[in-house]
């Protein structure tokens, strides 16, 4: 499955200014939103079957995250001040010998 990619270091005004570059980030932002709603219904369609078959709990999980990686991605892209602001900060773990 081919994965459209987006790189956040373009800001959109980059691609106004031509139009056929215009077009192609339009169409990778929505073959981003096709898929994570394509992402969206199979999870909808997994959650009821996780009671009664606890072993696609794991697969739930790894499709969740990707989702969630995707909207990130997708939500730094068209607002990048934003995704600053509310970007995971990194926990740092200390060792205690």
């Amino acid at each position: 499955m081919k994965v459209a990619t987006i790189a956040p270091s373009r800001g959109r005004n980059e691609f106004e200014q031509d139009g056929f570059e215009q077009d192609e980030f339009e169409n990778i932002v929505l073959a981003e939103l096709q898929e994570l709603r394509r992402t969206e219904k199979a999870l909808q369609k997994m959650y009821p079957r996780l009671k009664s078959k606890p072993q696609l709990r794991t697969r739930f999980l790894e499709q969740l995250a990707d989702m969630q990686q995707r909207a990130h991605r997708l939500d730094a892209v068209l607002s990048p001040v934003s995704a600053l602001e509310f970007a995971p900060v990194p926990v740092m773990q200390s060792s205690v010998a």
